[in-house]
Protein backbone atom coordinates (compact mmCIF):
# COMPACT_ATOMS: atom_id res chain seq x y z
CA UNK A 1 0.00 0.00 0.00
CA UNK A 2 2.79 2.24 0.77
CA UNK A 3 4.27 1.57 -2.59
CA UNK A 4 1.17 2.52 -4.11
CA UNK A 5 0.78 5.89 -2.16
CA UNK A 6 4.89 6.33 -3.28
CA UNK A 7 4.05 5.73 -6.82
CA UNK A 8 0.64 7.84 -6.93
CA UNK A 9 2.84 11.13 -5.62
CA UNK A 10 5.46 10.16 -8.05
CA UNK A 11 2.73 10.38 -10.87
CA UNK A 12 0.74 13.12 -9.45
CA UNK A 13 3.94 15.54 -9.50
CA UNK A 14 5.06 14.42 -13.03
CA UNK A 15 1.79 15.21 -14.72
CA UNK A 16 2.02 18.48 -12.83
CA UNK A 17 5.15 19.25 -13.87
CA UNK A 18 4.42 18.08 -17.77
CA UNK A 19 1.35 20.57 -17.70
CA UNK A 20 3.21 23.40 -16.72
CA UNK A 21 5.79 23.23 -19.36
CA UNK A 22 4.29 25.92 -21.64
CA UNK A 23 5.34 29.56 -21.89
CA UNK A 24 4.76 31.20 -18.73
CA UNK A 25 2.62 34.10 -20.24
CA UNK A 26 2.27 36.69 -18.08
CA UNK A 27 -0.93 39.25 -18.06
CA UNK A 28 -0.37 42.69 -19.63
CA UNK A 29 0.41 44.63 -16.60
CA UNK A 30 2.67 46.70 -18.73
CA UNK A 31 4.65 48.58 -15.67
CA UNK A 32 5.40 44.82 -14.29
CA UNK A 33 6.02 42.95 -16.91
CA UNK A 34 8.61 45.50 -18.30
CA UNK A 35 10.42 45.89 -14.90
CA UNK A 36 11.03 41.73 -14.17
CA UNK A 37 12.32 42.11 -18.18
CA UNK A 38 14.78 44.47 -17.00
CA UNK A 39 15.16 43.46 -13.78
CA UNK A 40 16.22 39.74 -15.57
CA UNK A 41 18.04 41.66 -18.53
CA UNK A 42 15.87 39.34 -20.84
CA UNK A 43 13.64 40.77 -24.01
CA UNK A 44 9.43 40.83 -23.71
CA UNK A 45 7.74 38.38 -25.77
CA UNK A 46 4.28 39.23 -26.13
CA UNK A 47 1.66 37.17 -27.85
CA UNK A 48 -0.81 39.54 -29.53
CA UNK A 49 -3.85 37.72 -29.64
CA UNK A 50 -7.95 37.43 -28.99
CA UNK A 51 -10.81 35.68 -27.33
CA UNK A 52 -12.00 34.86 -31.00
CA UNK A 53 -9.16 34.10 -32.85
CA UNK A 54 -8.68 30.25 -33.20
CA UNK A 55 -5.14 30.52 -34.46
CA UNK A 56 -3.93 32.23 -31.56
CA UNK A 57 -5.62 29.52 -29.31
CA UNK A 58 -4.24 27.10 -31.72
CA UNK A 59 -0.50 28.37 -31.55
CA UNK A 60 -0.59 27.95 -27.35
CA UNK A 61 -2.13 24.33 -27.06
CA UNK A 62 -0.10 23.29 -30.11
CA UNK A 63 2.90 25.19 -29.92
CA UNK A 64 3.70 27.17 -27.07
CA UNK A 65 2.96 23.71 -24.71
CA UNK A 66 5.52 22.08 -26.32
CA UNK A 67 8.54 21.19 -23.74
CA UNK A 68 11.31 22.70 -25.99
CA UNK A 69 9.50 25.47 -27.00
CA UNK A 70 8.43 26.24 -23.53
CA UNK A 71 11.98 25.28 -22.14
CA UNK A 72 13.61 27.83 -24.46
CA UNK A 73 10.86 31.20 -24.38
CA UNK A 74 10.93 30.58 -20.38
CA UNK A 75 14.56 30.75 -20.09
CA UNK A 76 14.99 33.76 -22.34
CA UNK A 77 12.30 35.81 -22.49
CA UNK A 78 9.93 37.68 -20.02
CA UNK A 79 6.34 36.37 -21.75
CA UNK A 80 3.31 38.06 -21.68
CA UNK A 81 -0.37 37.41 -23.35
CA UNK A 82 -1.38 40.58 -25.04
CA UNK A 83 -5.55 40.43 -25.60
CA UNK A 84 -5.83 43.31 -28.64
CA UNK A 85 -9.63 44.20 -27.84
CA UNK A 86 -9.41 43.65 -23.74
CA UNK A 87 -6.36 44.74 -22.40
CA UNK A 88 -4.81 47.77 -22.44
CA UNK A 89 -3.19 49.05 -25.47
CA UNK A 90 0.61 49.46 -25.12
CA UNK A 91 0.81 52.70 -26.24
CA UNK A 92 4.62 54.02 -25.42
CA UNK A 93 5.69 50.92 -27.13
CA UNK A 94 6.70 51.55 -30.88
CA UNK A 95 4.51 49.09 -32.26
CA UNK A 96 2.86 49.17 -35.87
CA UNK A 97 -0.92 49.41 -36.21
CA UNK A 98 -2.03 45.40 -35.68
CA UNK A 99 -4.47 44.94 -37.97
CA UNK A 100 -3.94 41.02 -38.40
CA UNK A 101 -3.15 38.18 -35.79
CA UNK A 102 -1.69 35.96 -34.24
CA UNK A 103 1.13 38.30 -33.92
CA UNK A 104 4.23 37.82 -32.20
CA UNK A 105 6.36 40.87 -30.89
CA UNK A 106 10.03 40.78 -29.52
CA UNK A 107 10.68 44.17 -27.51
CA UNK A 108 13.71 45.61 -25.72
CA UNK A 109 12.47 46.87 -22.14
CA UNK A 110 14.84 49.36 -22.03
CA UNK A 111 14.01 51.31 -25.30
CA UNK A 112 10.36 50.04 -25.87
CA UNK A 113 11.65 48.92 -29.36
CA UNK A 114 10.28 46.51 -31.35
CA UNK A 115 13.23 43.92 -32.12
CA UNK A 116 12.38 41.22 -33.64
CA UNK A 117 8.70 39.87 -34.50
CA UNK A 118 6.39 37.57 -36.55
CA UNK A 119 2.41 37.67 -38.17
CA UNK A 120 0.93 34.46 -38.73
CA UNK A 121 1.00 30.46 -37.88
CA UNK A 122 3.75 29.33 -36.87
CA UNK A 123 5.12 25.42 -35.92
CA UNK A 124 7.68 24.23 -33.41
CA UNK A 125 10.82 24.64 -35.38
CA UNK A 126 9.45 28.17 -36.59
CA UNK A 127 9.24 29.29 -32.91
CA UNK A 128 12.65 28.33 -32.16
CA UNK A 129 14.10 29.48 -34.83
CA UNK A 130 11.99 32.79 -34.38
CA UNK A 131 13.42 32.94 -30.65
CA UNK A 132 17.16 32.50 -31.65
CA UNK A 133 16.45 35.19 -34.32
CA UNK A 134 15.05 37.51 -31.77
CA UNK A 135 17.97 36.98 -29.37
CA UNK A 136 20.84 37.19 -32.47
CA UNK A 137 22.21 41.37 -33.04
CA UNK A 138 22.17 40.67 -36.41
CA UNK A 139 19.55 38.74 -37.41
CA UNK A 140 16.70 40.15 -35.76
CA UNK A 141 15.12 43.47 -37.31
CA UNK A 142 16.82 46.16 -35.30
CA UNK A 143 20.19 44.41 -36.08
CA UNK A 144 19.15 43.95 -39.70
CA UNK A 145 18.33 47.42 -39.90
CA UNK A 146 21.18 48.64 -38.89
CA UNK A 147 23.15 46.50 -41.31
CA UNK A 148 20.52 47.66 -43.70
CA UNK A 149 21.52 51.18 -42.90
CA UNK A 150 25.44 51.35 -43.01
CA UNK A 151 25.27 50.22 -46.36
CA UNK A 152 25.17 46.24 -46.48
CA UNK A 153 22.74 45.50 -49.51
CA UNK A 154 23.40 41.38 -50.15
CA UNK A 155 20.74 38.59 -50.14
CA UNK A 156 22.09 36.63 -47.00
CA UNK A 157 20.61 40.34 -45.42
CA UNK A 158 17.78 41.33 -47.92
CA UNK A 159 15.78 38.65 -47.96
CA UNK A 160 14.89 37.77 -44.38
CA UNK A 161 15.08 41.84 -43.78
CA UNK A 162 12.00 42.30 -46.11
CA UNK A 163 10.22 39.51 -45.32
CA UNK A 164 10.09 40.86 -41.36
CA UNK A 165 9.22 44.46 -42.49
CA UNK A 166 6.55 43.12 -44.43
CA UNK A 167 5.20 40.69 -41.70
CA UNK A 168 4.90 43.89 -39.27
CA UNK A 169 3.84 46.37 -41.77
CA UNK A 170 6.71 48.54 -41.49
CA UNK A 171 5.93 51.67 -44.04
CA UNK A 172 9.67 51.46 -44.67
CA UNK A 173 9.08 47.88 -46.76
CA UNK A 174 8.24 49.53 -49.79
CA UNK A 175 11.34 51.78 -49.67
CA UNK A 176 13.07 48.86 -49.18
CA UNK A 177 11.99 46.54 -51.80
CA UNK A 178 12.10 48.89 -54.04
CA UNK A 179 15.80 49.76 -53.41
CA UNK A 180 16.38 46.36 -53.98
CA UNK A 181 14.96 45.49 -57.14
CA UNK A 182 16.32 49.02 -58.69
CA UNK A 183 19.68 47.19 -57.94
CA UNK A 184 18.82 44.23 -59.90
CA UNK A 185 20.27 42.10 -62.08
CA UNK A 186 19.30 39.40 -64.55
CA UNK A 187 21.66 36.89 -63.04
CA UNK A 188 20.63 37.64 -59.42
CA UNK A 189 17.12 37.68 -60.66
CA UNK A 190 17.70 33.99 -61.52
CA UNK A 191 18.40 32.91 -57.88
CA UNK A 192 15.92 31.19 -56.18
CA UNK A 193 15.07 33.55 -53.20
CA UNK A 194 14.97 36.91 -55.40
CA UNK A 195 12.63 34.95 -57.89
CA UNK A 196 10.52 34.54 -54.71
CA UNK A 197 9.89 37.70 -54.06
CA UNK A 198 9.59 38.99 -57.29
CA UNK A 199 6.39 36.64 -57.77
CA UNK A 200 5.31 38.13 -54.74
CA UNK A 201 5.59 42.03 -55.09
CA UNK A 202 6.62 42.40 -59.11
CA UNK A 203 3.03 42.78 -59.76
CA UNK A 204 3.50 45.94 -62.01
CA UNK A 205 4.30 45.99 -65.87
CA UNK A 206 5.65 49.39 -65.78
CA UNK A 207 8.58 48.34 -62.90
CA UNK A 208 11.57 48.66 -64.06
CA UNK A 209 12.24 45.21 -63.02
CA UNK A 210 9.30 43.33 -64.84
CA UNK A 211 11.08 44.33 -67.75
CA UNK A 212 14.35 43.12 -66.47
CA UNK A 213 12.23 39.80 -65.75
CA UNK A 214 10.83 40.35 -69.32
CA UNK A 215 13.87 40.55 -71.58
CA UNK A 216 16.09 38.44 -69.63
CA UNK A 217 13.27 35.76 -69.04
CA UNK A 218 15.08 32.83 -71.25
CA UNK A 219 18.39 33.08 -68.68
CA UNK A 220 16.08 33.43 -65.96
CA UNK A 221 14.14 30.39 -66.93
CA UNK A 222 17.31 28.18 -67.31
CA UNK A 223 17.66 28.30 -63.57
CA UNK A 224 13.93 29.04 -62.22
CA UNK A 225 12.06 26.71 -65.05
CA UNK A 226 10.33 27.90 -68.09
CA UNK A 227 6.99 27.03 -67.03
CA UNK A 228 7.51 29.26 -63.73
CA UNK A 229 8.89 32.23 -65.51
CA UNK A 230 6.09 32.36 -68.48
CA UNK A 231 3.27 32.16 -65.78
CA UNK A 232 4.85 34.46 -63.28
CA UNK A 233 4.98 37.39 -66.65
CA UNK A 234 2.05 36.71 -68.13
CA UNK A 235 -0.64 36.56 -65.48
CA UNK A 236 0.91 40.00 -64.65
CA UNK A 237 0.04 41.12 -68.11
CA UNK A 238 -3.17 39.58 -68.72
CA UNK A 239 -4.39 41.03 -65.15
CA UNK A 240 -2.91 44.50 -65.69
CA UNK A 241 -4.92 44.77 -69.32
CA UNK A 242 -8.29 43.80 -67.62
CA UNK A 243 -7.36 45.96 -64.55
CA UNK A 244 -6.65 49.00 -66.64
CA UNK A 245 -9.86 48.23 -69.09
CA UNK A 246 -12.03 48.00 -65.74
CA UNK A 247 -10.15 50.93 -64.07
CA UNK A 248 -10.13 53.91 -66.74
CA UNK A 249 -13.32 55.51 -66.83
CA UNK A 250 -13.84 55.26 -63.42
CA UNK A 251 -14.49 58.79 -61.76
CA UNK A 252 -12.67 59.91 -65.21
CA UNK A 253 -9.25 59.68 -63.46
CA UNK A 254 -6.52 61.37 -64.77
CA UNK A 255 -4.20 58.98 -62.97
CA UNK A 256 -5.97 55.71 -63.98
CA UNK A 257 -5.65 57.27 -67.85
CA UNK A 258 -2.15 58.31 -67.77
CA UNK A 259 -1.52 54.82 -66.25
CA UNK A 260 -3.43 53.01 -68.77
CA UNK A 261 -1.17 55.27 -72.02
CA UNK A 262 1.68 53.94 -70.05
CA UNK A 263 1.04 50.75 -69.99
CA UNK A 264 -0.21 50.73 -73.81
CA UNK A 265 2.93 52.00 -74.77
CA UNK A 266 5.07 49.08 -72.54
CA UNK A 267 2.87 46.30 -74.17
CA UNK A 268 3.12 48.38 -77.46
CA UNK A 269 7.21 47.76 -77.33
CA UNK A 270 6.83 43.76 -76.46
CA UNK A 271 6.68 40.75 -78.30
CA UNK A 272 4.20 39.50 -76.41
CA UNK A 273 1.93 36.98 -78.36
CA UNK A 274 -1.55 38.52 -77.01
CA UNK A 275 -0.29 41.92 -77.50
CA UNK A 276 -2.56 42.99 -80.39
CA UNK A 277 -5.62 42.00 -78.71
CA UNK A 278 -4.21 43.99 -75.57
CA UNK A 279 -3.83 46.95 -77.35
CA UNK A 280 -7.37 46.66 -79.10
CA UNK A 281 -9.44 46.41 -75.59
CA UNK A 282 -7.22 49.06 -74.55
CA UNK A 283 -7.45 51.15 -77.48
CA UNK A 284 -11.25 50.60 -76.46
CA UNK A 285 -10.65 51.18 -72.87
CA UNK A 286 -9.46 54.86 -74.01
CA UNK A 287 -12.60 55.66 -76.30
CA UNK A 288 -14.63 54.84 -72.58
CA UNK A 289 -12.86 57.27 -70.84
CA UNK A 290 -13.38 60.31 -73.35
CA UNK A 291 -16.85 59.45 -73.21
CA UNK A 292 -17.03 58.67 -76.77
CA UNK A 293 -19.44 55.78 -76.48
CA UNK A 294 -20.48 55.49 -80.60
CA UNK A 295 -17.00 54.64 -81.14
CA UNK A 296 -16.60 52.17 -78.10
CA UNK A 297 -19.98 50.63 -79.89
CA UNK A 298 -18.00 50.54 -82.81
CA UNK A 299 -14.92 49.06 -81.48
CA UNK A 300 -17.64 46.19 -80.12
CA UNK A 301 -18.18 45.20 -83.61
CA UNK A 302 -14.62 45.40 -85.03
CA UNK A 303 -14.29 42.97 -81.87
CA UNK A 304 -16.16 40.34 -82.04
CA UNK A 305 -16.25 40.04 -85.90
CA UNK A 306 -12.22 39.74 -85.57
CA UNK A 307 -11.92 37.73 -82.35
CA UNK A 308 -15.79 35.43 -82.30
CA UNK A 309 -18.01 35.48 -79.52
CA UNK A 310 -17.06 31.67 -78.57
CA UNK A 311 -13.53 32.22 -76.04
CA UNK A 312 -15.23 32.57 -72.59
CA UNK A 313 -12.02 36.33 -72.67
CA UNK A 314 -14.12 37.50 -75.12
CA UNK A 315 -17.20 36.84 -73.64
CA UNK A 316 -15.78 38.78 -70.43
CA UNK A 317 -14.47 41.93 -72.30
CA UNK A 318 -17.77 42.20 -74.27
CA UNK A 319 -19.21 42.52 -70.75
CA UNK A 320 -17.46 44.82 -68.94
CA UNK A 321 -17.84 47.11 -71.86
CA UNK A 322 -21.39 46.59 -71.79
CA UNK A 323 -21.31 47.31 -67.92
CA UNK A 324 -19.52 50.75 -69.46
CA UNK A 325 -22.70 51.39 -71.76
CA UNK A 326 -25.20 50.21 -68.79
CA UNK A 327 -23.66 53.50 -66.70
CA UNK A 328 -23.16 56.05 -68.99
CA UNK A 329 -24.25 55.26 -72.52
CA UNK A 330 -27.55 56.98 -74.04
CA UNK A 331 -30.61 54.11 -74.05
CA UNK A 332 -29.85 54.17 -78.16
CA UNK A 333 -26.16 53.50 -77.04
CA UNK A 334 -27.17 50.43 -74.44
CA UNK A 335 -29.56 48.95 -76.97
CA UNK A 336 -26.77 48.58 -79.27
CA UNK A 337 -24.73 47.19 -76.81
CA UNK A 338 -27.65 44.91 -75.94
CA UNK A 339 -27.18 43.33 -79.64
CA UNK A 340 -23.77 42.68 -79.15
CA UNK A 341 -24.17 41.08 -75.59
CA UNK A 342 -27.01 39.00 -77.40
CA UNK A 343 -24.58 37.16 -79.37
CA UNK A 344 -21.95 36.44 -77.27
CA UNK A 345 -25.00 34.77 -74.75
CA UNK A 346 -26.09 32.83 -77.65
CA UNK A 347 -22.61 31.30 -78.01
CA UNK A 348 -21.98 30.44 -74.29
CA UNK A 349 -22.98 26.61 -73.48
CA UNK A 350 -21.84 27.59 -69.67
CA UNK A 351 -25.70 28.09 -67.56
CA UNK A 352 -23.31 30.22 -65.10
CA UNK A 353 -21.87 32.38 -67.60
CA UNK A 354 -25.05 32.78 -69.63
CA UNK A 355 -27.17 33.63 -67.07
CA UNK A 356 -24.78 36.33 -65.90
CA UNK A 357 -24.45 37.69 -69.08
CA UNK A 358 -28.47 38.03 -69.23
CA UNK A 359 -28.49 39.53 -65.72
CA UNK A 360 -26.44 42.11 -67.26
CA UNK A 361 -28.72 42.21 -69.99
CA UNK A 362 -31.24 42.74 -67.58
CA UNK A 363 -29.93 45.75 -66.00
CA UNK A 364 -29.23 47.10 -69.26
CA UNK A 365 -32.35 46.86 -69.99
CA UNK A 366 -33.95 48.85 -67.13
CA UNK A 367 -31.15 51.12 -67.60
CA UNK A 368 -32.64 52.20 -70.96
CA UNK A 369 -35.71 52.54 -69.79
CA UNK A 370 -37.59 48.78 -70.93
CA UNK A 371 -38.61 47.54 -67.23
CA UNK A 372 -41.32 44.94 -68.63
CA UNK A 373 -38.63 43.35 -70.51
CA UNK A 374 -36.06 43.53 -68.45
CA UNK A 375 -38.52 41.52 -66.25
CA UNK A 376 -38.85 38.98 -69.17
CA UNK A 377 -34.85 38.57 -69.15
CA UNK A 378 -34.80 37.82 -65.73
CA UNK A 379 -37.00 35.62 -65.78
CA UNK A 380 -35.08 33.62 -68.55
CA UNK A 381 -31.94 33.83 -66.72
CA UNK A 382 -32.97 32.66 -63.87
CA UNK A 383 -34.11 29.43 -65.55
CA UNK A 384 -31.45 29.03 -67.39
CA UNK A 385 -29.16 29.36 -63.60
CA UNK A 386 -32.07 26.88 -62.06
CA UNK A 387 -34.68 25.57 -64.66
CA UNK A 388 -36.46 23.86 -61.66
CA UNK A 389 -37.16 27.54 -60.23
CA UNK A 390 -40.16 28.18 -61.19
CA UNK A 391 -41.80 24.66 -60.95
CA UNK A 392 -45.00 24.15 -59.75
CA UNK A 393 -46.46 21.52 -57.93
Amino acid sequence: MRLFFVFLSVWICGSTYAQDRSIRLEKADWQRVIAKAKEENKLLFIDCNAVWCNPCKALVKDVFSRNVVADFYNENFVSVSYDIERDKSPEFLDMPKISSIPLLLFVNPSTLKIVHGFLGGIDESGMLELGREALDGKRNLAGMRERYQAGERGEALLIPYLRVLKSLYYGEYSEVLAGYFKDMTVERLAIPENWSLFEKEGNDALMPVFQLAWHGREPIATKIGDERVKSKLEEVLTWQVKDNVRRVDRGRSEKNYQKLVAFRDCINSMDWKERDFSLFVLNMAEKAYQGDYDDVLKYLKRFIKKYGVGDEKIGEYVYIFCEKLKENGSPEQILSGIEKLDRVVESQKDAGIRSRLMYLKRDMLRAAGYEKEAMRVDTLATKILNPHFYDRK
